[in-house]
């Protein structure tokens, strides 16, 4: 497991690429998490960087996009157009993993329609990933197609039955555990998570909705470290550990940001793979 900082973590800062670097080693990540308005914000810093192949310099292991796949008034051509660009970047610049949600459509309204575009457009996606060496990732998260523990099942019987290769889960503990038990959801789900998200909160919460965490005056006081939330990490971390999962594993704070909390929560998940005979994360 690699354990990786998300840069949407400074999405207040004024801070160069490197600077986020800087501090993402200083941390002890062994790599970041690179949210896309960072990268079009820093985009020839990035690439100079990339370019570069600089000993010590921490690779991006995830690209942290977005692309809404249930909006269907986007024509299929610009929608491929769009997803393209993304890929791209990620060929280009060594990343393995695109991350994207499946759109801005709860499992709940969604028709048997929707079901059927939605996955014309993952295997298109799977066929463009496939073409740029790229893994995408759908994140399980509220108010989208993967909301409910059936609609992930549906989702990924429909990755086996159409032997997608290039497609899989972003899985999310928090929003895992807010509709089941994300143990037994990664035991179900594991042969195609391809990132994890682990964050936690000291009670059931909206402050992870995406109009929080982007709000200017958005408050975070549920939010908890991770040994410190509802949701039980450690059992989500050994069975990674078990599995031998070797993929990123962001921790996703929407916080105050600092080096001491960030180094806080790598140790207590290091302690975790000691805990089970392992090696620390690398």
């Amino acid at each position: 497991m690699k354990w990786t900082m998300t840069t949407v973590s400074f999405r207040y800062h004024l801070l160069s690429y490197a600077e986020l670097l800087e501090l993402a080693a200083e941390s002890g990540f062994q790599g970041i998490e690179l949210w896309e308005p960072h990268l079009l914000r820093h985009e020839a810093e990035i690439y100079r960087h990339a370019e570069a192949s600089a000993a010590g310099v921490l690779p991006v292991r995830v690209l942290s996009a977005y692309l809404n796949g249930t909006d269907f008034t986007i024509n299929a051509d610009k929608w491929a157009r769009d997803l393209s660009v993304k890929l791209n970047h990620c060929r280009q610049l060594g990343v393995p993993v695109l991350r994207l949600f499946t759109g801005t459509m709860p499992s709940a309204e969604a028709s048997e329609e929707t079901w059927r575009r939605w996955f014309e457009r993952v295997g298109q996606s799977d066929r463009l990933a496939q073409q740029y060496g790229v893994q995408i990732a759908f994140e399980t998260h509220p108010g989208t197609l993967l909301d409910r523990a059936e609609a992930v099942d549906r989702f990924v019987q429909a990755i086996a039955a159409h032997r997608w290769r290039q497609i899989g889960l972003n899985f999310d503990v928090f929003h895992v555990w807010e509709f089941g038990v994300p143990l037994d959801c990664l035991q179900r789900w594991f042969p195609h998570v391809k990132h994890v998200h682990l964050k936690n909160a000291m009670n059931v919460t909206d402050q992870f909705a995406m109009a929080n965490v982007y709000h200017p005056m958005g408050v975070y006081g549920d939010l908890a470290p991770l040994a410190e939330g509802v949701v039980d990490v450690e059992p989500v971390v050994a069975l990674l550990q078990e599995r031998g999962y070797d993929g990123a594993v962001t921790l996703e704070w929407f916080g105050l940001p600092s080096v001491r909390h960030f180094r806080e929560e790598i140790g207590f998940l290091n302690e975790q793979l000691v805990k089970k005979g392992g090696a620390t994360a690398s």
